[in-house]
């Protein structure tokens, strides 16, 4: 089919009303809570592109209902990053919500085995369709998504995807690109000197992600500046006094060191340490971007933030699963998330 016969579709409507989903199905089904104005824009827009519903989605929104399953780590201090997934996920479960989508979630602590394994049977007996988790628990989710396949329950990860396990999308940051993008931050502060990536253990970061990130960076450096050079250091004691004294020690051991690199979204741990610090200037760049980094950007401590947008995420992740369960559309098989820059100067716009 030649790109300009495609099916438009309600998002397709959305997208170039700038309205949500709901708003559409709303104007469409002549229901209340949209004003004129918005009312006649979004018709003016389904007269113009010709858009026709989708008698199918329409047919199976009145009868069968979809539940959808989601495994992903509880939002908790050490794992704040969980919870802009799951917004995302609430809210292509309210655009949705016509189509009886139904949402059972399953979270768990990531450093107790015993109660991921109990989710995981929890799933294997449930009644969901598909499922939305991450393949970083790839060793512990393998019999689950054996599971799945032997039920043809489709499965999406969400924020990496690194061994390439098949699935029916995977959505994700380009890790490799992230890391280079990093460098080149770095580039733009010092011409030589030292980058320290500091692996904070306590987190769920694979090796192969921080590989990946870390390759990056030192393969950019290596084509574009061999007079920066990076070294790591792996944390494990997260007392106070434990973190601070190991990373004071560095720090005076290697007097080179002019940037801190943070490959995963602990950024605030470090930049508390460095708030107390009374010493020359150290740049600091991490991950995504919490309410608890906004006073280290505005204090200039947290210079940049590499954001993968995981609300984006689990939003997406929600709809290929009803675009295929629902519609019966073929989804893409990777989606790779924009790699966006968060300053002092932006973040109030994010």
């Amino acid at each position: 089919m030649d790109n300009d016969e495609r099916i438009i579709g309600i998002k397709d409507v959305a997208k170039a009303a700038n309205v949500a989903l709901a708003t559409v199905d709303r104007v469409i089904h002549n229901r209340s809570g949209v004003s004129k104005k918005t009312k006649d824009k979004v018709l003016k827009v389904i007269e113009k592109m010709g858009y026709q519903p989708n008698i199918m989605a329409s047919s199976l929104s009145k009868s069968k209902k979809i539940v959808l399953g989601v495994l992903l780590p509880s939002i908790s201090e050490g794992s704040g990053y969980w919870e802009f997934p799951m917004k995302g996920i609430i809210k292509a479960q309210r655009e949705l919500a016509q189509y009886r989508i139904k949402i059972k979630t399953y979270t768990f602590k990531q450093d107790n085995n015993k109660e991921i394994r109990k989710k995981i049977l929890e799933l294997i007996n449930s009644d969901i369709h598909g499922l939305v988790l991450t393949s970083k628990f790839a060793d512990e989710t393998e019999i689950l998504l054996e599971d799945c396949k032997d039920k043809n329950r489709p499965y999406v990860f969400i924020d990496s995807n690194v061994r390439k396990i098949d699935s029916l999308c995977s959505i994700q940051q380009p890790l490799f690109e992230s890391g280079e993008l990093a460098a080149q931050l770095f580039n733009y502060c010092f011409n030589s000197g030292e980058i320290l990536i500091l692996h904070l253990k306590d987190t769920m970061d694979t090796e192969d992600i921080i590989g990946l990130k870390e390759k990056g960076m030192n393969a950019y450096l290596k084509d574009k500046n061999n007079a920066i050079v990076t070294k790591s250091l792996v944390v494990t004691d997260f007392s106070k006094n434990g973190f601070e004294s190991i990373l004071t020690r560095t720090l005076k051991n290697n007097p080179k060191i002019k940037g801190v690199f943070i490959p995963n979204s602990k950024v605030a741990y470090i930049a508390k340490y460095f708030d107390k610090r009374e010493a020359d200037k150290i740049y600091l760049i991490g991950y995504d971007f919490f309410n608890d980094d906004i006073e280290y950007l505005e204090k200039d401590i947290i210079d940049f933030l590499i954001c993968q947008r995981p609300e984006e995420q689990g939003y997406q992740a929600i709809f290929k699963l009803f675009e295929h369960l629902v519609l019966k559309k073929e989804v893409e098989k990777e989606i790779i998330m924009p790699l966006d820059i968060i300053t002092k100067k932006n973040y109030k716009y994010y």
